[in-house]
């Protein structure tokens, strides 16, 4: 049982993370342990969570990082929401990987190829707006530009302006990629025409290397799929970012299994604050 969520206490901690740095698929890094459905089986073998949703009735951070950066507090979704794979444009084809990406084992989840407008899919029965990728093989050559598209029915339409899209026009970093975006109002679950392997009814996100790199293609070992609430663009340096007000849980699933942060510029001395109510 973790006792900061059952009487409140007010944490204050360190981020070193852009969301959840190189901790996809384990239960580490979170500034507090997430809460977790009866019988949901943890993803490491740290002491088993609780249920129910932690209530926030503030937070507060700190951008130290030495430049402007997109905050926000976050939470992650559990596994059984939502599924991963490769898609091929060419043949409009899904290829699941859910497996891959929702373990720890290294460089087995392709992000593209060296093909225009290959890339992957995750879709899920509920909307999320944050993803976070630990990219074990950086892609190389060229200058590789990625691009969003999200379902709306019967088919794609282009995201623009999300709030952060690591790699958008460079190759892929080794270590932790995130995309961060508001969930259009016109998000729409696939009901028709809906391309090879993918499900009718989920909601899906494509994103793709509209100019593959020429040389290696973005392989990761791990994937997370996150809620992150009310995020703040530009937050500047050294300046804080604070919300008050009735407590979050209704905000995020009940099932989310974890607080975390959002800096889309990592430092180890960016501050959290938040106040977790019983």
């Amino acid at each position: 049982m973790n006792p900061v969520a059952v009487y409140g206490a007010t944490i204050e901690v360190g981020y070193p993370f852009k969301l959840r740095g190189t901790n996809q698929q384990t239960d580490l890094g979170f500034i507090l342990p997430g809460p977790r459905m009866l019988g949901d089986q943890p993803t490491s073998t740290l002491t088993p969570l609780m249920q129910g949703s932690p209530k926030v009735g503030y937070f507060a951070q700190q951008n130290r990082s030495g430049s402007a950066c997109v905050a926000g507090l976050g939470a992650r979704l559990p596994n059984r929401y939502w599924r991963f794979g490769q898609w091929v444009d060419a043949t409009t084809t899904f290829t699941d990987d859910t497996t891959d990406a929702q373990s720890t084992a290294a460089a087995d989840v392709a992000l593209e190829t060296t093909t225009n407008n290959d890339g992957y899919v995750i879709y899920s029965p509920v909307r999320f707006n944050a993803i976070s990728i630990n990219v074990a093989t950086a892609s190389t050559g060229g200058t590789p530009a990625r691009a969003i598209r999200y379902s709306n029915g019967t088919g794609w339409t282009t995201l623009t302006n999300p709030y952060v899209l690591d790699a958008s026009g460079a190759n892929y970093a080794t270590g932790e990629n995130i995309v961060v975006f508001a969930p259009p109002v016109d998000w729409l679950p696939m009901a028709s025409s809906v391309p090879t392997g993918l499900r009718a009814g989920f909601y899906a996100l494509n994103i793709r290397a509209t100019t593959a790199p020429t040389g290696t293609a973005g392989v990761a070992s791990a994937v997370e799929v996150l809620q992150v609430l009310k995020p703040y663009e530009a937050l500047a340096d050294n300046a804080e970012y604070t919300w008050e007000g009735p407590p979050l849980e209704l905000a995020f699933l009940p099932e989310t299994e974890g607080l975390c942060a959002l800096f889309s510029v990592s430092d180890p001395q960016n501050r959290v604050t938040v106040l977790v109510r019983p």
